[in-house]
């Protein structure tokens, strides 16, 4: 019997990257207590070095416009195809997906989500210049509509494939490169909203897997006016209402965005209390993420 796995690992480290984007970095490892002995000896230990610099920008002039989404743009300037598109399906709601010879667009511009199948398949495997395929991925977006001052952290990644043949594993083939772009606004991570751009072995545009929807102009809560003091004590209590009493905490600025009556989006500053996974004698907990409340305003 065959099977086959997928596994992916970092390449390169990030070559774009806003400053004060929540990268996740958390204390030096050796500096945190990891086991439930060592953890109940200390209240919380906070480290609120990405706190240092309180959100002041507001939303950037230029962002995507909704229109991005209308079959053209994605058609033309995301997938960069001249060839012609019929109706898949019949649409559900805002949802509607569109195929030619080559390509198949999934989209839903309410929910600003997008999926591009390239229909063809990569060819062989050929030399490629990770940082080359990365900047293809971004002009390729840029095209399409993301300005510049959306753009958060970027990573490019390989997965592979790993076939066994009778419990014998068979060497790794390489299956995509993959850049994962982050949104960000005056460099703070929005929640959940990233695109992912995948490329062949041979360099060749696969696949695009996009969530990025249109912001509005106005109804955004971008900053707080509390001190840090204050975020650590909010911090505290919701840790405390999560049923943790104690460990290493890193703090973070976050957007976490709503959907309006417009069908755009809105964003909310909040702060995001990360702790670190901990290992027992028979388990390892996760990291815990608790959203904390900074009473934002606009």
């Amino acid at each position: 019997m065959k099977t086959h796995l997928l596994f992916r690992f970092l390449t390169v480290l990030p070559l774009a990257a806003a400053s004060g984007c929540d990268s996740g970095a958390l204390m030096d490892p050796e500096a945190v207590p990891t086991t439930q002995e060592a953890r109940a000896t200390l209240g919380f230990i906070f480290d609120s070095t990405a706190l240092a610099t309180p959100p002041t920008g507001g939303i950037p002039t230029t962002l995507l416009p909704r229109t991005a989404f209308d079959p053209a743009p994605l058609q033309r300037s995301l997938v960069g195809t001249t060839e012609t598109f019929s109706l898949s399906e019949v649409p559900v709601g805002t949802r509607g997906d569109m195929e030619s010879q080559t390509w198949k667009i999934e989209s839903d511009p309410s929910e600003g989500q997008v999926l591009v199948l390239n229909k063809v398949g990569a060819g062989p495997e050929t030399p490629q210049d990770p940082a080359l395929l990365q900047r293809a991925a971004l002009a390729r977006l840029q095209r399409w509509g993301i300005p510049t001052a959306e753009l958060g952290a970027v990573r490019q990644v390989k997965s592979f494939t790993q076939s066994e043949q009778n419990g014998v594993a068979e060497a790794p083939a390489l299956h995509r490169h993959k850049t994962f772009v982050m949104r960000a606004i005056n460099g703070i991570r929005v929640e959940g909203h990233r695109a992912v751009v995948s490329q062949g072995p041979d360099g060749s545009f696969q696949r695009a897997l996009i969530s990025w929807p249109a912001l509005a102009r106005s109804g955004h809560l971008l900053r707080t006016r509390l001190t840090t003091a204050e975020i650590e004590q909010r911090a505290r209590e919701a840790l405390w209402a999560e049923g943790e009493t104690t460990g290493a905490v890193h703090l973070s600025w976050k957007y976490v965005p709503t959907q309006l009556s417009t069908g755009e989006w809105a964003l909310t500053l909040q702060v995001a209390a990360v702790m670190p996974p901990v290992t027992g004698t028979t388990s390892t907990e996760e990291p815990r993420v608790i959203d904390v409340d900074v009473s934002a305003v606009p």
